[in-house]
This record gives C-alpha cells, sequence and structure tokens, in this order.
C-alpha cells in the first residue's frame, strides 16, 4: 500500500512532472527529457530513500549512468533502467560526480552488475576507491542521523580520472567534465551538448532556486566555492539535472547565475533547502 509521504510525492510529481513528458509513478517509466531518464531517487522512493538522482542518458552510440546512489537496494536502479525500455548490459559508463555516499556508494555493485567503466573527478578519485569515513563526511551524517550508523561504504575502483574540461563522447552527446570545488574537494558539473540542446548536471553544487551544496563535512570550502563558481557563468544552459529535489526544462542558466551572484555578497548564500531571508 502506498504511503502517505508517497502519495503526497506522487501528487507533486503529478503537477511538476505530468505525464506528457513520459513520466509514470513508481518504476514503470520515468522519461524526464529527450534522452534522460531518472532511474534512481530517494526523494520519491523511486529507489533507496538516501539516494540521490540516479539519470541514466542514451547518446545513441553510448549510455551512460550519472551517479549511482548509496548503495542499498542498488537492484532497484536496474529494475528501473530495464522498466525505462534499456538493457542493464548496455550501459557504458557510470559517471559520478563526487565521492559522498548517496552519489558513489553504488559504483562498486554497479560496476560488477554491469561491467561498465566507472568515470570520476579526478579529486574525487582517490576517496571513492578508499576514503575514509571522514573523507566522505560519514562522520557527520551518522551523527546527525541522516545516514545509518552501521552504514558501511562500499569503496569502487575508478576506471578513469577525469581532468577538468575532459569530454565524454557518448555519440549524439558530449558532456564535458567542469571541477567546480566547494561541496566537496572537487566534484564535477557535466555539460551536455548535442542536439541543438545544452543541459547540465549540476550535481550539488547548485539546485534548482540557485541554492548551493555547502557543508560541514570534511572537504566542504565556501572559499573553494567563490573560487570556482565561476567557471558555470555564461554556458547558456536550458536544461538543469542536480543531484536532488527538483530539476528544470527551461531556463538552467538563471538559477546558476544566482548561485554565482549570491556567492559575491557578504554572507553565506542560500544552501541546498535553505533560504536567506534576504532572498
Amino acid at each position: 500500500m502506498e504511503s502517505r509521504k508517497e502519495t503526497r510525492a506522487r501528487k507533486i510529481y503529478a503537477i511538476v512532472a505530468p505525464d506528457c513528458l513520459g513520466i509514470r509513478w513508481l518504476g514503470v517509466i520515468m522519461k524526464i527529457a529527450n534522452d534522460i531518464y531518472l532511474v534512481g531517487d530517494g526523494a520519491i522512493r523511486l529507489s533507496n530513500p538516501m539516494d540521490c538522482h540516479v539519470y541514466l542518458v542514451d547518446g545513441g552510440q553510448k549510455k551512460a549512468l550519472v551517479d549511482a546512489g548509496m548503495g542499498i537496494e542498488t537492484e532497484l536502479i536496474l529494475d528501473n533502467i530495464r522498466n525505462d525500455g534499456f538493457d542493464p548490459a548496455e550501459v557504458d559508463y557510470l559517471i559520478v560526480t563526487h565521492c559522498h555516499s548517496d552519489h558513489a556508494g553504488g559504483c562498486k555493485y554497479l560496476r560488477e552488475e554491469l561491467s561498465c567503466r566507472v568515470m570520476a573527478p579526478e579529486p574525487e578519485a582517490k576517496f571513492i576507491e578508499q576514503g575514509t569515513e571522514q573523507d566522505l563526511g560519514l562522520d557527520v551524517t551518522k551523527y546527525d542521523g541522516s545516514c545509518p550508523k552501521d552504514y558501511v561504504h562500499p569503496h569502487s575502483k575508478v576506471d578513469h580520472k577525469l581532468k577538468d574540461g575532459e569530454i565524454i563522447d557518448l555519440g549524439r552527446y558530449q558532456l564535458t567534465t567542469i571541477q567546480v570545488s566547494g561541496h566537496s574537494y572537487g566534484p564535477a558539473v557535466f555539460l551536455m551538448k548535442g542536439e541543438g540542446r545544452t543541459a547540465a548536471f549540476t550535481d550539488d553544487v547548485v539546485f534548482v532556486g540557485g541554492t548551493i551544496g555547502l557543508g560541514n563535512w570534511r572537504g566542504s570550502s565556501l572559499e573553494n566555492y567563490r573560487n570556482d563558481i565561476g567557471k558555470l557563468a555564461g554556458l547558456s544552459v536550458e536544461e538543469m539535472f542536480p543531484g536532488h529535489f527538483l530539476w528544470t526544462l527551461k531556463g538552467g542558466q538563471e538559477h546558476i547565475d544566482k548561485a554565482i551572484e549570491a556567492l559575491k555578497l557578504s554572507f553565506p548564500p542560500p544552501n541546498f533547502q535553505h533560504l536567506h531571508p534576504s532572498f
């Protein structure tokens, strides 16, 4: 039976993501844009409740997952890939935005099950492979209860370490790696171009509304955010797919620009879902 929380989430998504986009509830089909599918998400219980958004990008010649979730109930992600009409064995790349467990915890399982290549930003790769609980911010998230105290991060080999500016060719689309430090050591935003469109997978760097992902864990830095956020200026992003919360199919650059401007001001900008009183 559907819980009250799931019912509320279904109603919300029915408003912001109607059936004309191809979206259905609970694993039937989650095509959120042309060639982009949501195959994991904890907020609407598409997969484990602690998972970030996990996206499947169909580039024709190549297919890629963006992020891997927590590594708990990861088989649900595979089920969702199948429900979207794809064979999981067709996935060529698993592109991980950064080392935190809600994004990278599923790497080991997916790498083994899919025989795909794991790619991650160079500054994040060593923590995906062998980071301690402190490196991964688990000391903080376990303390505040947002992560189970008995959770153990499954380390995974990273097959390719992405450099800033490196391009991943999927066929119809090319994804450019843009490292923007601040949320973590060196997370990446992936700018997707091709077929006349400009989209961005903005990770936990920028969310819809222009909020950012500054945290109280090792590797997060307001100064680094200020230094790097300007890399996202002038990209003409339309579709914006962040690591959590809502996404947008138009005007993504406006949300990015709001974060860029906020990081020029005197006080820390709006963070995650919290809005500063002056905004």
